[in-house]
């Protein structure tokens, strides 16, 4: 399916999505139910009419290639998590994958699209400052954007219902996140702005607040340049599973690259320092 004619050529999300093809890294970051897919989409068709080649690195994709025998024989995978050791090794092959990607393409016009949603530590590391000062230069650059799409509370409302009628609770198959998982993570944001200084009564499930999501992601991502999306618009999307929109080719660790990065971080940490660095992923 076509994803230029979705968001209408009138919108302000439209024309922020056809700046971004100025940069030369462009990152779509946060929380699950915030449209990230649509947006990572309607992106990459966006520079494709330009005629700009796109190389895509999506978490959901390239941690798979981490789930080899030898590395799941440390780091299992749980009842749909992700452990927390194989989220360093993804971070690790990132990182390499970065560096290697801007020397090979500092002549050309490509753009390196990435989904990172951060959250929990999932390719957290593109927040963190770098100690290759080149790569830190690059990634605290206007050549890096990071996304973050912003729903009203409306938009918000409307996303949850939509989740919530296209997927049960007990659904054995689904790419995005259900509509509890959205609410658990929604709250654990809520615990982390407390951490960083707001006073969000958390002794019932929070209600979704932009301004709340607004801050907390520009404290995680205070190293960066960021374009917060403020959507206050619903988009009809043609599709009835949202498969359809994780159709784009990702990069991926061949299995014995992912074993080599797999081993060194088993040989780097022990369980309890793996667990210490995942929990505290947004002190970047």
């Amino acid at each position: 399916m076509s994803f230029l004619n979705i968001i209408p050529p009138t919108s302000l999300i439209r024309a922020q999505l056809e700046a971004l093809t100025d940069a030369k890294i462009v990152i779509f970051s946060g929380l699950p139910g915030v449209g990230k897919s649509l947006y990572i989409n309607s992106f990459q068709a966006i520079a494709e009419q330009k005629g700009i080649e796109i190389d895509i690195i999506q978490w959901d994709v390239a941690r798979k290639a981490f789930e080899t025998e030898y590395i799941s024989s440390h780091y299992p995978m749980g009842a749909g998590t992700v452990h927390n050791g194989l989220k360093l090794i993804a971070g690790a092959w990132l990182m390499d994958t970065v560096r290697q990607w801007i020397d090979f393409h500092k002549k050309s016009d490509n753009i390196l699209l990435i989904e990172a949603p951060l959250v929990g530590h999932r390719f957290i590391e593109l927040a963190q400052k770098q100690m290759d000062e080149e790569l830190e230069t690059i990634l605290s650059s206007d050549l890096c954007q990071f996304i973050i799409p912003i729903p009203s509370k409306d938009v918000r409302a409307a996303i949850e219902a939509e989740r919530t009628r296209q997927v049960s609770e007990d659904a054995k198959v689904w790419s995005g996140a259900k509509p509890s998982v959205m609410l658990m993570l929604w709250k654990r944001t809520c615990e982390i702005a407390n951490s960083f200084g707001k006073q969000i009564d958390l002794s019932d499930q929070p209600p979704y607040d932009p301004e709340i999501y607004n801050f907390v992601f520009s404290r995680i991502l205070k190293h960066r340049r960021i374009v917060p999306f403020r959507i206050n618009e619903i988009y009809k999307i043609p599709i009835t599973n949202e498969d359809a929109l994780h159709g784009l080719k990702s990069m991926q660790a061949e299995p014995v690259v992912a074993d080599r990065y797999g081993k060194e971080i088993i040989e780097k940490f022990n369980e309890y320092q793996i667990n210490e660095i995942v929990d505290s992923w947004y002190h970047t």
